[in-house]
C-alpha cells in the first residue's frame, strides 16, 4: 500500500512538472511568434514606405502614370535646402489629388568604401516616416555621381516635371523652387488657376 501510494505521488509530481514545462514552452513559443510579427511588420511598413531601385525605377514609375502630371523631387539627407523644401512635395500632391504622381528620389548612395545602398536608410527612414507615405519614395541602388551624369547636371536640390505623356518639360535646378517654380508649372500644365506654394522661412 505504502508503495502504491508513493508511485502514485511521484506520477502526479511527473505530470505536474510536464505540465508546467508545457505552459513554459507554449509561452515562449507565443512570445517568439508575436516578435517574428512584429518584425514583420515593421519590414512591411518599411517596405510600403519606399523601395530601393535606380534610375529606371523612376522612368518606368513615369510610365506607369501617364495621364498624370509627374513630379520627381531628387534629394539626399546630405542637402539642407532639399529636406527644407521636401514639404512643398507632399503638399503639392495632396492639392492636386489624382492629377498629379509624386514621388521622391533619394541618392544617399556615393559609392564610398565600406557603404552600400543601405548604408544610409538608418538616416533616410526617419525622415520619410515624418513626411509620410502620400508620395511615393524610392531610394537609389546607384551611385549619385551616376544619377548626376545620367541626367547631365551636378548637383541638388532638382525636380523633374513630366507632363501627361510622360514627356520631360522642366528641370528645375534651384533653391525653393516650388513657390517660384513647380507649383506655377504643374499648375499650367493642368491648365489650372497658378496657385502659390509656401516655402519654409529660414
Amino acid at each position: 500500500m505504502a508503495r502504491t501510494l508513493t508511485l502514485l505521488i511521484t506520477l502526479c509530481f511527473l505530470l505536474s512538472g510536464c505540465e508546467q514545462q508545457n505552459k513554459q514552452v507554449a509561452l515562449e513559443t507565443s512570445a517568439d511568434a508575436e516578435t517574428q510579427e512584429n518584425n514583420t511588420n515593421t519590414a512591411d511598413d518599411e517596405q510600403d514606405l519606399y523601395r530601393m531601385g535606380d534610375w529606371d525605377t523612376v522612368e518606368e514609375f513615369v510610365e506607369a502614370n501617364q495621364g498624370k502630371v509627374v513630379v520627381v523631387d531628387i534629394w539626399s539627407t546630405y542637402c539642407a535646402p532639399c529636406m527644407k523644401e521636401f514639404p512643398r512635395l507632399i503638399e503639392l500632391q495632396e492639392k492636386y489629388g489624382e492629377q498629379i504622381a509624386c514621388v521622391s528620389f533619394n541618392i544617399n548612395y556615393a559609392g564610398l568604401p565600406d557603404q552600400t545602398p543601405e548604408t544610409d536608410l538608418e538616416f533616410i527612414e526617419p525622415f520619410l516616416k515624418r513626411h509620410g507615405n502620400t508620395v511615393h519614395h524610392i531610394v537609389s541602388t546607384v551611385t549619385d555621381e551616376k544619377i548626376y551624369a545620367q541626367l547631365e547636371f551636378y548637383a541638388i536640390p532638382a525636380v523633374l516635371i513630366y507632363d501627361t505623356t510622360g514627356t520631360l518639360t522642366d528641370k528645375v535646378l534651384e533653391e525653393n523652387a516650388y513657390e517660384s517654380t513647380v507649383f506655377p508649372r504643374v499648375a499650367e500644365l493642368l491648365k489650372k488657376p497658378e496657385p502659390t506654394g509656401e516655402s519654409d522661412e529660414p
